[in-house]
């Protein structure tokens, strides 16, 4: 089970109080690893207590976004991999691949032949 977080009100006054002891260059990281909350709670809490200022806040809520759209990039793109690798034997044309001819042409079941649509839904 994760680690509690302190309520907002009491992890700001807190944090106020922490901040002045803090003598490192990555003040974010640090006080994520203090008070046990994400980047984005960090950035926020920090910039409430005025230890960030608005442009550096802007700059730094700009990058977290576009670590998570990268991040949720990547995951689809694990996804959509795994499901290509798991439909392996299917294409746009045959519902099943049996196998392949001497000449390289598929054989199997076509989507047709199973009375379903590319890609459809099954219907038991």
């Amino acid at each position: 089970m994760g680690k509690k977080t302190l309520p907002t009100a009491r992890r700001l006054a807190r944090g106020k109080q922490w901040v002045p002891s803090y003598t490192g260059q990555h003040i974010v990281k640090a006080y994520r690893k203090q008070f046990g909350v994400d980047r984005k709670t960090a950035i926020n809490d920090l910039h409430s207590i005025g230890v960030i200022d608005d442009q550096e806040f802007e700059r730094l809520k700009k990058t977290e976004e576009e670590r998570i759209a990268a991040l949720r990039k990547q995951r689809e793109e694990k996804a959509l991999e795994a499901w290509q690798k798991a439909h392996e034997d299917q294409d746009s044309r045959f519902y099943f691949i049996a196998g392949y001819t001497s000449g390289g042409a598929p054989f199997g079941v076509t989507w047709e032949e199973m009375g379903l649509e590319p890609w459809g839904e099954f219907e038991e």
